[in-house]
């Protein structure tokens, strides 16, 4: 469960602290003559990116329980982020008691290597589970919502997530220069830089009357624009990472991958807009200082991971 990290791993996170410290930088000077409210709102943005990757690394030199750790206590977290949204976080305590109790389950799943559970767990029994639950309480009224608003949080939040763990008992991950942890660093890298620059290129001024909207009504921060620049970051990461971190050889793999990501994550992220704008919310919490809470963080990631895995490990096998 916990192995010693590999010689390439240190290197690229030695290289990843670098950047932050450029990037770091860069924020500091650009910011001099900003307005005092975006100067704090960035700064404290800055703050919560430094302590979330010393937690990610961390993690990530601890190996499989490291990372099931860490996206254990996210998911859980998450999820009550989550039923707050949907109204339900002191009106349905035994159902989500059960949630909870599913979430842990499923990531001991993967502790263990339980492959072939941790697929059908959530999707097939954590149905069951909760919907016995809601019928053994007689929840006739809003049962639809309630059950299925339950079930699609734990999709979403446990089992979508919990891929990026999976990859450490995924055979086809196993190879690389610095084994499953260096196609996680690679999922995660080009997730969040997918979620960057599309919202750098959605911002920019150059151009801002002319853009075209993907979704108004779910996110209108979101235009084509964004989605196709975050898209070409996202690809030439792809390729430029793949032999540091990963076992794909030549072109056709990374770009591959760096496809399936910014696709799956623009439509994690923008699932998760339609839940909050349900909600009538903007961020799911203030947890984290700058950027709300941590379905804010990890909604590209329940679609990505799950993408990723999967058409990636078709592709190695």
């Amino acid at each position: 469960m916990i192995t010693v990290p590999s010689p390439t791993l240190l290197w690229v996170l030695g290289a990843l602290a670098a950047s932050m410290i450029v990037g770091s930088v860069a924020r500091w000077v650009s910011l001099r003559n900003a307005e005092p409210a975006l100067r704090r709102k960035r700064l404290a943005s800055l703050r919560t990116w430094w302590i979330l990757a010393c937690v990610v690394g961390a993690c990530v030199l601890a190996g499989r329980l490291g990372i099931c750790l860490l996206l254990l206590g996210a998911s859980l977290v998450a999820f009550r982020e989550y039923a707050t949204l949907l109204g339900i976080r002191d009106t349905e305590r035994p159902a989500l008691i059960a949630a909870y109790v599913i979430g842990v389950v499923n990531y001991l799943l993967i502790l263990f290597e339980q492959a072939a559970a941790f697929v059908v767990f959530v999707p097939v029994g954590a149905l069951a589970i909760v919907a016995l639950i809601q019928l053994l309480q007689g929840k006739a009224p809003g049962y639809i919502r309630t059950t299925g608003g339950i079930f699609w949080g734990m999709m979403v939040v446990y089992y979508g997530m919990a891929h990026a763990a999976y990859l450490f008992i995924h055979p086809a991950f196993a190879a690389g220069p610095a084994g499953p942890a260096g196609w996680l660093l690679y999922l995660l890298i080009l997730t969040e830089a997918n979620d960057i620059f599309q919202a750098l290129v959605g911002r920019s001024p150059i151009g801002a009357h002319m853009r075209h909207r993907i979704a108004p009504t779910l996110s209108p921060k979101k235009t084509w624009e964004g989605f196709i620049g975050g898209m070409l970051v996202t690809l030439i990461l792809a390729f430029w990472l793949a032999p540091w971190l990963t076992s794909l050889k030549g072109a056709a793999g990374p770009l591959l991958a760096g496809l399936v990501i910014a696709v799956a994550g623009f439509f994690g992220d923008i699932n998760m807009s339609g839940i909050k704008r349900d909600s009538g919310v903007k961020d799911g919490s203030t947890l984290l200082p700058g950027m709300g809470g941590l379905v804010d963080r990890i909604d590209s990631l329940t679609f990505a991971a799950p993408a990723f895995v999967y058409l990636m490990g078709w592709w190695l096998t």
